[in-house]
């Protein structure tokens, strides 16, 4: 009895001792391996790797701020020359009509003269059409001189052909006085353009010469 009781403290201090020793080595950090060493060359060629894709990022992004900048840039450029036209459109528009103005206040003024009328009227009225025709000088508005000039599709409107002794296509008489606007045309001369039958027959007679003496 005493035995088996000694026995059985025995193997309970050995269990005890074998528990204690296993907790121990579990209770241990686990021992840390040496870490490899990557190879520098390995190393310099992934940093390359990484520096290419920066740059490649680095000029897409460049590329697409060039790309908004120009489209800003047209934007602007587009809408500036939409508010000039816009301008210009309304301001030619509103020349128009005080050109209209001015030739009315200028008829009124030579009737006026040749009436007799009385010359304090004269002199307000033309008062008024020199402060008229300082606002179109302003503006940039300037007569196109007709008469004596030879006749430009550009400039003026042939009325009538009147037979002259002047020039073929010169202009011998101005109907109605044209205006342009800095260098633009805001309206055209009416004018009478000359018409010279003898110039006209030496021009078509100096051909068939020449051809009598081709074939000659």
């Amino acid at each position: 009895m005493e035995f088996g009781e000694g026995e059985e403290g025995v193997i309970l201090v050995g269990e005890k001792k074998r528990r204690l020793a296993t907790e121990t080595v579990e209770a241990q950090p686990p021992s840390k391996k040496p870490l490899e060493k990557e190879d520098p060359e390995t190393q310099l060629k992934e940093a390359k790797e990484e520096l290419e894709k920066e740059k490649a990022k680095s000029e897409d992004y460049l590329r697409r701020l060039q790309y908004l900048q120009a489209d800003f840039e047209n934007y602007r450029k587009r809408v500036e020359k939409e508010m000039s036209d816009s301008r210009q459109f309304g301001n030619q528009r509103l020349l128009s009509e005080l050109i209209v103005v001015n030739d009315e206040l200028e008829l009124a003024l030579r009737e006026a003269k040749g009436n007799n009328e009385n010359p304090t009227i004269i002199e307000g009225v033309g008062m008024v059409h020199k402060r008229l025709q300082s606002i179109l000088s302003k503006e940039g508005v300037e007569k196109i001189q007709s008469l004596g000039s030879k006749f430009n599709p550009d400039l003026h409107d042939a009325a009538l052909r009147v037979v002259s002794d002047e020039e073929e296509g010169t202009i011998v008489e101005e109907i109605r006085q044209g205006y342009t606007m800095k260098g633009k045309v805001l309206r055209p001369s009416i004018v009478k353009v000359a018409e010279n039958p003898t110039e006209r027959e030496s021009k078509s007679e100096k051909p068939a010469l020449d051809e009598v003496g081709d074939n000659e």
